[in-house]
């Protein structure tokens, strides 16, 4: 049942708050610089369709820890005219953009087409139809736009195929990966020539989870975002480092998204137990923040003290701004939100736009 002014009722006679979220004209002073967000998903109908038939619930674990609460909200939420379209057409993002004062963002897939239990064939159409449909709003609007790639990471052979089309054909300068692939960890060894060609095609990987795999104790609250979402992360970035990823991959970039979890704030724990514990050093050299401190962090943290740390500990070079646009687990106003922070001008630019533009070679011919 939805009631037309507040929304649709929930267990217990209750009643949403409208739906959200709004986007409102930013109150914050337009910079001058280029602002780039680079924590932004556009949907692909075309990609949905594809793999929808090849679809069970089995072969993706997330979908189980959904309470059905937060399911109503969320098909309620994503299926309002307005929202379908901010996921779907540039038109109603860019009268976002410009609302937030954003100058452009970076497209890439909503997490959950990622599709990475597609058999080989369509993995790779689904991945092509993708970069397709990303190369055409990035061609409408090359000003405003630019694209990351969906990599088959369940095929490394077929990532790198891909890798390399998306960069030779469509110049898209990074990818987009989840925090575990088909519940496996990315400091698998089979995934080191997926980094080994990042590496060599100088593109940058954008880690962002699509939850936790074993949500068990997350599903409800809606946790399974809250909580399990900055998880993924923490364990997948913990994984890489004790794995040695950037042991054998030093120049391999990374942005983590939602401020890199937990990890980089309480990174101690993890360099105590270093030189505590010989498991720990297995694979790694040296302490586990100092491969840590080569990551690049989104603004995606909600709390401008957890953005000036960001900055004090990794450096004003290593932070992005991120909306996480058109979710609603997003700031909507993130200028707004950066304002906040105690940040010099130059730190500020970085952040805004700077850094993105030179990892992901925006603006660069």
């Amino acid at each position: 049942m939805t009631d037309q002014k507040t929304g649709p009722e929930i267990p217990g006679g209750e009643w949403w708050p409208e739906l959200g979220p709004k986007w409102e004209p930013t109150t914050a002073q337009r910079p001058t610089c280029l602002c780039i967000d680079v924590h932004s998903h556009l949907a692909v109908a075309q990609s949905a369709a594809l793999a929808k038939p090849h679809f069970k619930p089995e072969m993706d674990p997330r979908t189980f820890f959904s309470p059905p609460e937060s399911i109503r909200y969320n098909t309620e939420l994503r299926s309002q005219p307005d929202q379908v379209a901010r996921y779907h057409e540039p038109e109603a993002r860019i009268a976002d953009m410009d609302k937030q004062g954003i100058d452009m963002q970076l497209l890439s897939v909503v997490p959950p087409q990622y599709y990475y239990w597609l058999d080989p064939q369509n993995a790779l159409r689904s991945c092509r139809i993708q970069h397709e449909r990303f190369a055409e709003v990035v061609a409408a609007y090359p000003e405003r736009f630019a694209g990351v790639a969906n990599l088959p990471m369940g095929y490394p052979d077929i990532a790198i195929e891909v890798m390399e089309e998306a960069k030779r054909d469509f110049g898209f300068n990074g990818f987009q990966i989840n925090g575990d692939v088909n519940g496996e960890d990315l400091d698998h060894r089979r995934f080191d020539p997926i980094w080994e060609k990042a590496v060599e095609l100088d593109m940058t990987a954008i880690l962002h989870p699509q939850g936790f795999t074993h949500g068990q104790r997350m599903d409800d609250y809606y946790l399974v975002n809250v909580v399990c979402m900055p998880l993924a992360s923490t364990v997948a970035i913990s994984r890489m480092i004790l794995g040695g990823v950037w042991e054998r991959f030093p120049d391999f970039k990374m942005v983590v998204v939602h401020g890199g979890g937990y990890l980089p704030f309480y990174f101690a724990r993890t360099d105590h137990a270093f030189k505590m514990r010989p498991e720990m050093r297995r694979h790694i050299s040296r302490p586990p923040s100092e491969y840590l401190h080569k990551l690049h962090f989104d603004t995606t943290v909600f709390e401008p003290k957890m953005v000036e740390y960001l900055v004090d500990e990794y450096s004003d070079k290593q932070v992005l701004l991120g909306t996480d646009y058109p979710f609603d687990m997003g700031p909507t106003d993130p200028l707004a939100f950066l304002e906040q922070a105690k940040l010099t001008e130059t730190s500020r630019e970085r952040i805004l736009g700077g850094n993105a533009a030179r990892l992901f070679k925006i603006g660069q011919k």
